[in-house]
């Protein structure tokens, strides 16, 4: 801006001398002088408006589409942050209140072990949560939380197969099998109805342990039976004959073990389709079964059984 300015005054220096060499009077040429200055400086600050408006109009669309970007982007963001808010009203509210309180009171004042385990405990239910939107989670090794609170959630019905191998009968002896046959009784007591259906490899393993076994579990209110996975009946000979565990007929929990019988995963599925050949299968084998306090006895169904 100086230099127009300096550019001004000397035209308007050149008039004065232009103006007196004319023999003017001295304050006409001083006047003249001005009055030239005066224009030509405005004929500067005119000419720099009009570049200055062309260049604001060749910006104009791209700055046009930007704010349209950053409204569209903000209107996005909010309607997106609505649906969220929208969606954890669904959410029980003391629970999610009661997480997100503890994360923050144990990672901003813990010590930096148990932050970071806190850290790590928050990302694996971010993990196990974006699982469950496709209706399926993996976990390794036989995650007895998930069995138990699948069991605790249960409201209509548990249909439970359960092999017994010599490793799977000393389950029913420990502490986690406690756990969960207590679990089991209190979902009884809320009206849930339970049947396990044991699956043994050898006729021979219907014995008195067997029948002592479903004899305590019966007295929960579990109702019992049990096949030969070997001597199953033509009709039911097509179809895995393996562990698994239906809650509410909508839920399918299943432990996979190799060939030591060692749980080496658990996967909880919900897949519609999934689920109802679950369902649909555990009822094909319970109409066989027989009643585990009758098998093996005289008074038992040996064609049940696969005899």
């Amino acid at each position: 801006m100086w230099w127009k300015v300096l550019i001004s005054l000397a035209a308007g220096g050149l008039a004065s001398v232009i103006a007196k060499v004319a023999n003017s009077e001295a304050k006409w040429q001083i006047g003249v002088g001005l009055f030239v200055s005066g224009c030509l400086l405005i004929l500067q600050l005119l000419g720099d408006l009009i570049d200055q408006v062309r260049d604001f109009k060749a910006v104009l669309p791209q700055h046009h589409a930007q704010t349209q970007e950053t409204i569209v982007r903000s209107f996005a963001e909010i309607s997106e942050a609505t649906r969220v808010y929208s969606e954890m009203e669904r959410l029980p509210s003391d629970g999610v209140a009661a997480l997100a309180t503890s994360a923050v009171e144990v990672v901003s004042r813990g010590p930096d072990i148990m932050r970071r385990f806190a850290e790590e405990l928050m990302r694996r239910l971010a993990a196990d949560m974006d699982a469950l939107k496709s209706g399926s989670v993996d976990c390794a090794g036989e995650n007895h939380d998930w069995l138990l609170t699948l069991t605790d959630c249960a409201t209509d019905s548990i249909d439970t197969t359960s092999t017994l191998s010599l490793v799977d009968r000393d389950f029913w002896h420990s502490g986690p099998a406690d756990r969960y046959l207590q679990a089991q009784r209190e979902a009884i007591a809320r009206g849930v109805t339970v049947r396990r259906l044991f699956l043994v490899d050898d006729p021979a393993d219907l014995n008195d342990d067997l029948r002592q076994l479903g004899l305590e579990q019966e007295e929960l209110g579990i109702e019992t039976r049990v096949l030969v996975r070997t001597r199953l009946p033509q009709n039911v000979r097509r179809g895995l004959v393996d562990e698994f565990i239906v809650f509410d007929k909508a839920t399918c929990y299943e432990i996979e073990q190799d060939q030591l019988h060692v749980n080496i995963s658990t996967r909880v599925r919900a897949h519609e389709d999934y689920v109802r050949l679950r369902t649909q299968r555990f009822a094909e084998l319970w109409d066989v079964g027989v009643p585990t306090q009758t098998a093996g006895t005289p008074t038992g169904e040996p064609g049940a059984v696969g005899a």
